[in-house]
């Protein structure tokens, strides 16, 4: 055997590696999936020897935990162990917010340092898209519903689509609520006109108040809306819906108090909606300049369905209820379409094509039912020269009525329509386009009343049933509010604001008491202006 002839020498050990693994504070990386750790520094009993860590763990006791997303399925962990190898006492901080990709250990000799390292690692984490389950860190925000992005979807085995994906793959997605049928109110009936003349005397002139809740006297160019929807329940309370630049907000019309937002929308919201199911619930739609129709639920903000309506803007979305079946939105769009979905499925019912699209402009839609049962959809359509308004009846798919009116002036927009039906079985028509308001009974199509908003460019509609019958029309250009008995003609009440909103809008609901409330957008920011008119 050879010997060794050279010499040996003592050299330094490089301790920069250990050092990262075991620094000056006494605490130790047992482990990282993304790093170095002293797992991989254990040979080749390290499996066991780690399993015996995982053990101790397991039997420790808790002092803080922040648990993650219910899309990741993890959390943070600040644990008191018994150290496996010598006995002692030692606190574990564990970060595996996402255990699949990320899973990290780390230990400490004292329980207030890791502590600290367990704050450090959860404000570290906080993602403001998935938010965390719980926390009991009191300034960590929380979202204990753990709800997905609007544009995914989890499947039964715990699987993340995009909800394009999955509309691909298996078709629309389930819906997210259960969507009751409507119960029939009254029994079906053949539709009739008019059942006398018109009346030629008015019901005298409104007591007219404003109950603009407080918090919308603050001026908030955020705030100015481009579409309003009011709703009154049973219970007596209103809602109101409003569309903004990239937002659609829920409010009470009784203390102006914001129920809920929803973002979803890539570009504005020009329309919106609220329905009440047989259920109590509400439900919002949206209609966005992205040709997107958007669902959701008022009470949570859950988003229910996202319908790709229509390939230009969505400028007009209604809902009907017709009896016996689940709701149906409606849609209108610069594609010169109006579409009728059902919500459930997510699947197309019925379409109208009203000329040429990018010529043809839905600009409005409005929907009731009718005394048959049937579903009636009225739209107003523009096409720079004249401008339109179509009657029909979805559920036997036809047109009942079309009304032009010519223009003489190319500054004016597009038409703003509006539909009711009477306790005597009869409808009501209407139309506002520039300065000109004109009522038409549904069923013969002769007009019942003609009014004006002098010098007025663009203007909105809405109408409201009165309980002797009368059906009161409010109509606005933003800055001046006018509303009239359609049969007499009288003015009602009128009002007026600052500088004119733009674009205008109005919303009109019945009061139980017999009494109406009126809602018109304008040009500060606030919400609306709510005006309560006592007949």
């Amino acid at each position: 055997m050879r010997r060794h002839r050279g010499t040996w020498r003592e050299t330094p050990c490089d301790r920069t590696p250990f050092e990262e693994l075991r620094p000056p504070d006494g605490s130790r990386v047992l482990y990282d999936t993304g790093g170095n750790c002293l797992f991989g520094h254990w040979g080749e009993d390290k499996d066991d020897r780690w399993n015996r860590y995982l053990d101790a763990l397991d039997g420790g006791r808790t002092f803080h935990l922040t648990e993650a997303h219910a899309l990741f399925g993890g959390g943070i962990e600040a644990v008191t162990y018994t150290e496996p190898d010598t006995g002692a006492e030692r606190h574990a901080v564990t970060t595996a917010v996402d255990p699949g990709s990320d899973y990290c250990v780390v230990d400490y000799p004292d329980r207030e340092a890791a502590a600290a390292a367990y704050e450090k690692e959860v404000h570290g984490h906080a993602d403001g898209e998935f938010g965390y389950r719980a926390s009991d860190l009191p300034e960590i925000p929380v979202d204990p519903d753990s709800r997905l992005p609007n544009d995914l979807r989890m499947l039964d085995d715990g699987t993340v689509i995009a909800e394009a994906d999955y509309e691909y793959l298996y078709g629309p997605p389930p819906s997210r609520i259960t969507w009751p049928r409507t119960p029939s109110s009254v029994p079906p009936g053949r539709v009739r006109g008019m059942t006398a003349a018109p009346r030629d005397w008015g019901p005298g002139e409104a007591r007219v108040e404003d109950v603009t809740p407080a918090a919308w006297h603050e001026e908030n160019p955020g705030l100015r809306s481009k579409a309003l929807a009011l709703l009154a329940l049973a219970d007596g309370r209103v809602l109101l819906a409003s569309g903004h630049d990239g937002t659609a907000r829920v409010w009470s019309a009784r203390d102006g108090g914001q129920l809920r937002d929803v973002v979803g929308h890539s570009e504005w919201v020009l329309s919106v909606a609220l329905v009440v199911l047989g259920d109590g619930q509400v439900v919002l739609a949206t209609g966005g300049k992205d040709g997107l129709a958007r669902l959701w639920t008022v009470q949570e903000g859950l988003p229910v369905r996202e319908l790709e309506a229509h390939r230009s803007p969505v400028n007009a979305v209604a809902w009907v209820c017709p009896p016996g079946e689940v709701p149906r939105l409606v849609t209108g769009s610069d594609d010169a379409t109006v579409r009728v979905w059902d919500p459930d499925t997510g699947r197309e019912v019925a379409t109208f094509e009203v000329g040429e699209p990018s010529i043809d402009i839905v600009c409005s839609v409005a929907t009731a039912v009718l005394p048959d049962g049937h579903v009636c959809v009225v739209a107003g359509t523009d096409d720079s020269m004249t401008a339109s308004v179509h009657v029909w009846d979805v559920t036997a798919g036809q047109r009942l009525h079309r009304f032009t009116i010519e223009r003489d002036d190319d500054g004016i927009r597009g038409p703003r329509v509006a539909v009711v039906t009477l306790a005597d079985r009869s409808f009501r028509v209407a139309v506002a386009v520039g300065g000109t308001v004109r009522v038409w009974d549904g069923l013969t199509g002769e007009v019942v009343r003609t009014s004006s908003l002098p010098a007025a460019r663009e203007s909105a509609v809405a109408m409201a049933v009165l309980p002797d019958l009368r059906v009161a029309v409010a109509a606005t250009d933003g800055g001046r509010t006018v509303v009239w008995d359609a049969e007499s003609g009288a003015q009602l009440a009128t009002a007026t604001s600052g500088r004119p909103a733009f674009p205008p809008a109005v919303a009109l609901a019945a009061r139980p008491d017999g009494g109406l409330l009126l809602a018109v957008g304008r040009r500060d920011g606030a919400p609306a202006q709510l005006l309560r008119l006592d007949l």
